[in-house]
């Protein structure tokens, strides 16, 4: 099947399968991430690994677009008011998460290193399919407010987690040339892919909050925006930084230089449903159903040791923060969703550790299956609980405004 014939089942199918699920109160993501396990190699087949291949440039700027948003979570006004319990709530859920996995690993006999890797990667909170439910829910209050705090947070502390225990992998493995060399390459690998991307992405916000305030008309506002991503995402690939750090950065950068970034979030957010659905529909079609099955034991304890980390982390944080009831009983049931960042660290893995490898490919895109499915049900309950679902009309308010 050719590239644009896929886009079109693409959307149609999501378009379909959204309507489906809304029936049975699931949130659409999940329907449209369905929608692609069954179109993809693991069911019908219908887009092979070459379709996923050649459209992977959509769902790359599909998630700039998506960080681009998280990254207004960032305002300087909002983040002086609950930024430090977001820090520490982060701190302890992800911090957990990644204990308690990386102790079960070791508990069943795996090495050290596998064991700290699945920790790392155990951190990770996928912002999409949250932000997702997020926004169809038209959700407002404590607990969104805090969410959407969380998974901005959480995403640059798992890469930073992951770039720590991967060069104490390489300080001590005997085929390290130099330990000063690797220590070396090690620090500046992090601080290239950390500062550079932040770097990059502050560029980007100011020449895009410059140039906004000369543009006035809607079309020309998206034009800008999309050129941006664009340009961040493709920058990023080119000098090996995070698009992902890039693309929060520029968000957070345009929400404090300019007054007019609130018109440009509330216009992205009436324009790109068509890039979500295509997004969450290409994840689905790589999501590769069999692995579940396969999993074992060592998934098994990813899985519940995951989700079991980030409940209580988050819920004894709230506590000890003195934050609202909602927040300590239901903030940890919205941060089960795992996928983009998590695959990312397992594919860098494969090039970096390609002897231990296959057993943390094997449990993390497996548990990627069970957490990207139930994931946003989970999200979707917490919302509706702490009575935040439908307080606003999309129409009215930006789509993570706090």
């Amino acid at each position: 099947m050719d590239e644009l014939t896929s886009l079109g089942l693409i959307l149609l199918l999501a378009l379909l399968a959204g309507h489906l699920v809304r029936a049975l109160r699931i949130p659409e993501v999940t329907g449209y991430l369905l929608a692609g396990v069954v179109l993809g190699p693991s069911v019908l087949g219908w887009l092979s690994q070459d379709n996923l291949s050649a459209l992977g440039v959509v769902s790359e700027v599909a998630l700039g677009l998506i960080l681009f948003s998280v990254g207004s979570v960032f305002e300087s006004s909002l983040f002086r008011r609950i930024g430090r319990q977001v820090v520490q709530l982060t701190l302890v859920e992800s911090a957990l998460a990644a204990a308690v996995v990386a102790t079960g690993m070791l508990v069943l006999g795996q090495s050290w290193q596998i064991a700290f890797l699945l920790g790392a990667v155990a951190m990770a909170t996928a912002p999409a399919s949250t932000l997702m439910v997020v926004r169809e829910c038209n959700s407002a209050g404590p607990v969104t407010d805090y969410l959407l705090g969380v998974i901005a947070v959480n995403n640059v502390l798992c890469i930073t987690v992951y770039s720590l225990v991967a060069a104490g992998i390489d300080l001590t493995s005997p085929a390290s040339s130099s330990f000063f060399w690797t220590l070396y390459r090690s620090a500046f690998t992090f601080a290239w892919q950390m500062v550079g991307s932040a770097a990059l992405g502050f560029l980007l916000g100011l020449l895009l909050a410059k140039w906004s305030a000369q543009v006035t008309e809607g079309g020309e506002m998206l034009i800008l925006l999309a050129g941006s991503i664009l340009l961040c995402v493709g920058v990023a690939r080119g000098l090996d930084l995070s698009p992902l750090v890039a693309s929060l950065a520029v968000g957070a950068t345009m929400v404090n230089l300019t007054e007019r970034s609130r018109h440009l979030f509330e216009t992205l957010a009436g324009t790109d449903p068509p890039f979500y659905a295509m997004f969450f529909v290409l994840a689905g079609a790589q999501l590769d159903v069999s692995l579940v099955p396969t999993m074992g034991v060592l998934g098994v304890v990813y899985v519940l040791g995951r989700a079991g980390g980030k409940f209580i982390g988050a819920r004894v944080a709230a506590k000890r923060l003195g934050l609202e009831q909602s927040v300590q009983r239901l903030l940890g049931f919205a941060l089960m969703a795992q996928a983009g960042l998590a695959v990312g660290l397992t594919f860098a893995i494969n090039d970096r550790f390609p002897a231990i490898a296959p057993v943390i490919t094997t449990v993390v895109l497996g548990s990627v299956a069970v957490y990207e499915i139930f994931g946003p049900i989970s999200t979707r309950f917490a919302l509706v609980r702490a009575g935040e679902a439908q307080k606003a009309k999309p129409s009215a308010r930006d789509p993570i405004k706090m």
